[in-house]
């Protein structure tokens, strides 16, 4: 930045340099550790195809992956992540790799990329720790950096050009540069040390490895599922995929669509049966594994979202109840230009004003009242309709083949009845509050007071 000031009575220029104390602590106040790590782990994925491209080889369509690695492991001294990808470039290094944002002039990111901002190493490392030793190699050139981030952000590296003009350059140290013929392995790894004590509190609880991994499991599962072996604390992590019943009664829901460079595929289906009792104290599935997941190049981005950002709760679909438990939708976003698709920075969180996301909402919701509908409409048959749904095969949602109708198994309405009644509004209001139905229609109020009275009154 240059700075210019003047003695005179003419022009001059006010400091507007940013603090790095300042910068540092807005960068990481707000992110999550484990999402720190996703972004590293983000990183690594992206080398592997990265490395792929500028070695012009060709990788496996369905199993992209295959063959890679990433080793990650803490304890309340250190946390380390290491992968055997292709290294960072030294051109790349030097000029981009470490700048807080992508500049102008990076060059493009490249199909099937999951790192977007150009923030995500460097906010994990200032979260975690005080002392990181990074080292990278493309097999060809590497480098290494070891930084204290105390004594840089103390250092303001300004540079005097001439009595009036000053530069501001934040630049890191990188040593042992070797630009050909290096003896370093591909890969890169990144070591920090000096946890901060909410850091290493954290790595310290039994339970956080355990959180790590499941949400892995679940986030990365498409990613894990195209050969990528992720290892937490010595532990692989399995994939979690989202699965629907498939048989000759039911056939899922899904779209498939392309425009302007994005793919939209939307997939809704049961994963499992609706629960017959879905009052307060009743044991159900966890409903924490149902919902619509939102993935954007592979990436879960949002899981088991049961809110009006789905359309959950938006007319004319219902709001979320326990009722629906075994509802699974799945919106895939991918294109060669990640700029395009529904994330926000954390990647934790679907922007739901994007253009192609509000492209797919609608279609995303008319699938979803079919769904509730046939949950509706299934309580007079259950019996018979929960042996048809449990008899069908769970297939993994990357499977299911592309089907414009949902298929679902005909209900019978034979001897049933239509009941009405009015009550005052502040009642009704009153009792969806007290059955957690808050933000349903009345008439769904209506049906729950009814079951909740018949369960317990009615004898047959």
């Amino acid at each position: 930045m240059d700075i210019m000031a003047d003695n005179g009575n003419g022009i001059s220029r006010a400091n507007a340099n940013p603090s790095k104390s300042f910068f540092i602590a807005m960068l990481t106040r707000d992110i999550d550790l484990i999402d720190c790590i996703l972004d590293l782990l983000d990183n690594s994925v992206d080398g592997i195809g990265e490395a792929a491209r500028r070695a012009n080889v060709q990788l496996d369509p369905d199993h992209p992956l295959q063959g890679s690695t990433v080793e990650i492991s803490f304890d309340r001294d250190s946390f380390q992540i290491a992968d055997a990808s292709g290294g960072i470039p030294i051109g790349i290094a030097e000029d981009y790799a470490f700048r807080f944002g992508r500049p102008d002039d990076a060059p493009e990111l490249k199909d099937g990329t999951i790192g977007l901002y150009g923030i995500g190493m460097k906010r994990a490392i200032f979260k975690m720790g005080n002392v990181v030793a990074m080292q990278s190699s493309t097999g060809t050139e590497s480098f290494s950096l070891n930084l204290n981030v105390d004594e840089w952000r103390k250092d303001p590296q300004v540079k005097e050009i001439d009595q009036d003009h000053e530069l501001v350059e934040w630049s890191f140290p990188l040593r042992e540069v070797v630009r050909a013929g290096t003896a370093v392995p591909a890969g890169t790894s990144i070591k920090i040390t000096e946890l901060y004590e909410g850091i290493w509190r954290q790595f310290d609880n039994p339970t956080f490895a355990e959180r790590l991994r499941r949400i892995v499991s679940r986030d990365y599962a498409f990613i894990l599922s195209r050969g990528l072996i992720v290892n937490v604390n010595g532990v692989r992590i399995d994939p979690v995929m989202p699965v629907m019943r498939v048989s000759d009664d039911f056939a899922p829901f899904k779209h498939v669509e392309t425009d302007d460079g994005v793919t939209i595929e939307i997939t809704v289906g049961l994963a499992d049966p609706p629960p017959e009792d879905t009052s307060a104290t009743a044991r159900n599935p966890d409903s924490g594994v149902y919902g619509w997941y939102v993935v954007c190049n592979d990436r879960v981005v949002v899981s088991a979202d049961k809110s009006s950002d789905t359309g959950w709760g938006v007319k004319p679909v219902p709001a979320w109840h326990p009722q629906y438990i075994g509802f699974m939708g799945v919106v895939r976003f991918s294109s060669a230009e990640p700029r395009k698709l529904p994330w926000k920075t954390t990647k934790r969180d679907v922007e739901s004003s994007n253009t192609f996301y509000q492209r797919a909402l609608p279609i995303m919701m008319r699938a979803t009242k079919k769904l509730t509908d046939y949950t509706n409409n299934r309580r007079a048959d259950s019996k018979r309709l929960k042996k048809i749904e449990k008899a069908a095969k769970q297939v993994p949602v990357s499977r299911v083949t592309a089907n414009e109708q949902m298929r679902l198994p005909i209900t019978s309405t034979n001897d049933l009845v239509r009941i009405e009644y009015t009550r005052e509004a502040a009642d009704v209001t009153a009792a969806a509050q007290a059955l957690g139905l808050v933000g349903s229609s009345p008439a769904e109020v209506g049906i729950q007071t009814f079951e909740y009275f018949f369960k317990r009154e009615v004898t047959r």
